[in-house]
């Protein structure tokens, strides 16, 4: 798990200082990224899958992702999964800058 949490570190960094408007932020005290002060991106541990959660939308084609290890955010054992997010695992790590730049995209409007 150390090697995702160095992968988020290395991403989450480099998207802020490369992205207008993104910052630094908290998702249910995890790691994220927040635009326009809310978050589109964290990374997560609970919830039964470590990655990168991003919010995309319920609408959002995850095909177009080209991902095959993702889940809804299912972070409360009693409540049905939040369908606007997708919980990203070690399988797909190498799309991972990839899901982040879709996330940032609905976060800005520009989907």
């Amino acid at each position: 798990m150390e090697h995702l949490r160095e992968r988020w570190d290395l991403l989450s960094h480099r998207f802020a200082d490369t992205h207008k408007g993104v910052a630094p932020g908290k998702m249910m005290s995890a790691d994220a990224l927040t635009y326009g002060g809310k978050v589109f991106a964290f990374f997560t541990t609970k919830g039964g899958r470590v990655g990168l959660g991003c919010r995309v939308g319920r609408d959002y084609p995850i095909d177009a992702l080209s991902i095959s290890d993702w889940q809804h955010l299912a972070p409360f054992k009693t409540k049905p999964p939040m369908k606007d997010w997708i919980v990203v695992g070690e399988s797909d790590l190498d799309a991972w800058e990839r899901v982040m730049d879709a996330a940032y995209e609905v976060a800005t409007g520009r989907t």
